[in-house]
């Protein structure tokens, strides 16, 4: 009889152990599978400097350009955003929640890598519009091992560019790390971020 029970609990601790397996990989792949689209940008900043009320180069002030070439020129970008990210869950998936610890994030700009950042706060995402406030270090692609000042004021005025025919393609790319019953796992590649 005691040998039952022995063989009994290992067995049983199985059982749960698979469970929770199955479980965290169906919330894996839920979110994974996930059509996500950005619904809105509320507040965006830039070491304190509000890039959304910049239309035009001109729009920055010469206390503006300070602060963005001093942090340029010590690597000390930050971003302070407001945004709304919508995400359709497939069919049977509506009631999941996931909890992203890391979030790893890059913009790409005709195709080509422009900035990258890692978002370390903790954020839940369901079904449906997900408001989210983060901050984040930037990093600037660099080019001859140095990241041109242009491209932030570039960059700046192609997000509140009017104009959408000239605007080049921008994409945003997500890779979150999630929080599982079995601790914390990486989606192995970028997600794609609809506009």
């Amino acid at each position: 009889m005691m040998n039952k029970k022995i063989f009994i609990y290992p067995l049983l601790l199985l059982l749960v152990l698979f469970s929770a397996a199955c479980s965290t990989k169906n919330d894996v792949d839920a979110f994974r599978d996930a059509t996500y689209s950005l619904s809105g940008i509320d507040e965006m900043r830039l070491n304190g400097i509000n890039l959304l009320n910049k239309k035009r180069a001109e729009d920055f002030s010469f206390g503006d350009a300070a602060v963005l070439f001093s942090a340029i020129s010590e690597n000390k970008l930050s971003a302070f955003s407001k945004i709304g990210l919508n995400v359709e869950l497939g069919e049977g998936s509506k009631d999941r929640t996931m909890t992203v610890t890391q979030l790893k994030w890059q913009l790409l700009v005709d195709g080509q890598h422009t900035l990258s950042g890692l978002i370390n706060e903790p954020v839940e995402l369901h079904d449906g519009l997900n408001t989210l406030a983060v901050t984040t270090p930037i990093v600037f692609a660099q080019e001859n091992g140095r990241v041109d000042f242009n491209r932030i004021i570039q960059l700046a005025t192609l997000l509140s560019q009017e104009n959408k025919e000239n605007r080049p393609a921008i994409s945003l790319q997500i890779k979150p790390t999630i929080q599982t019953s079995v601790g914390p796992f990486e989606l192995p590649r970028f997600i794609s971020i609809n506009k």
